[in-house]
């Protein structure tokens, strides 16, 4: 019986080797795939603030969303996982979730959140939940974006919100990710290139010097903010999605490099076990045998 069941184990412990390493691999083509997605959209991202820094920095225009507001409240966007088995992916947006929570212990919190996991940190959190998205695709697709963003808002603008903090993970390499919280709106034209990974052009005005704006500049900055608000949280969901599933691939490596060491012993184990009754089996033949001599 001993033997029968260092056997069903062991064979319950292959099968789970090759789930694991099945999950693997597709988090690296789907890790590989948010990367790609992200990189596509750095030539907009960049012209977008090329534009946005020549009106607003250079021609001192303004913008609702540019401007900074006094308050107690402040609007904080979880971006987390709607799936578990990601290591610590989402206990470290939970972590820094909880440090901000602690060190602006003077003002009101409320929360977007995207994925079933944000809807759990805000709940430990105490934070009241104004709006939650849980059924976005794989990759995000435009229109989801585009209503993602006019929720939030929608929400700065009724609420009289100061600011408005995403929470993120940041993703480094396919082996580094740093969860943190960024400020989004107001938007300050420095802080949004740097979470573009835009470097700053000190010459970009000298682009627009020859350049008229139809049918004002002023009207071209109304359009050029939520085009480059929308530029960026697109940019922070699939970086957030992209050390999501390189989170998830190191988890599973590691699940399967466990279940490999797992079926070693057992396989040692079981050799163990079957020794013992070939011993045992030859023990009572050889006395048997003598008892009938």
């Amino acid at each position: 019986m001993q033997t029968k069941t260092i056997k069903q184990k062991m064979k319950s412990v292959q099968n789970i080797g090759k789930i694991t390493k099945a999950m693997e691999m597709i988090s690296v083509s789907k890790m590989k795939k948010s990367v790609q997605k992200r990189l596509a959209s750095d030539v907009f991202a960049e012209r977008s603030f090329e534009l946005l820094e020549n009106l607003h920095v250079h021609k001192k225009l303004s913008h609702p969303y540019l401007e900074s507001r006094d308050g107690n409240k402040v609007l904080m966007v979880i971006i987390a996982s709607n799936k578990g088995l990601c290591g610590g992916y989402n206990m470290n947006v939970s972590k820094q979730v909880t440090r901000f929570i602690d060190t602006n212990s003077e003002v009101t919190i409320d929360a977007i959140v995207v994925g079933k996991q944000s809807e759990k940190i805000a709940k430990r959190n105490n934070i009241n939940i104004v709006a939650s998205f849980t059924e976005f695709s794989d990759y995000y697709t435009a229109s989801e974006v585009r209503s993602f963003l006019h929720s939030i808002t929608q929400q700065y603008d009724n609420d009289n919100y100061r600011e408005v903090v995403i929470a993120y993970t940041k993703f480094v390499s396919s082996l580094a990710f740093e969860a943190q919280i960024t400020p989004f709106i107001p938007l300050n034209v420095d802080t949004a290139e740097k979470l573009a990974h835009i470097e700053n052009t000190t010459n970009a005005k000298r682009k627009f010097a020859l350049y008229s704006f139809e049918p004002n500049e002023q009207e071209v900055l109304n359009k050029a903010v939520p085009a480059v608000l929308m530029t960026v949280i697109y940019q922070l969901l699939l970086e957030s999605l992209a050390s999501e599933h390189s989170s998830r691939v190191m988890a599973m490596r590691n699940a399967s490099d466990n279940a490999v060491e797992m079926l070693d012993e057992l396989k040692l184990n079981y050799n163990r076990a079957r020794q013992a009754a070939i011993t045992q089996e030859i023990s009572e033949i050889v006395g048997g045998s003598a008892a009938v001599s």
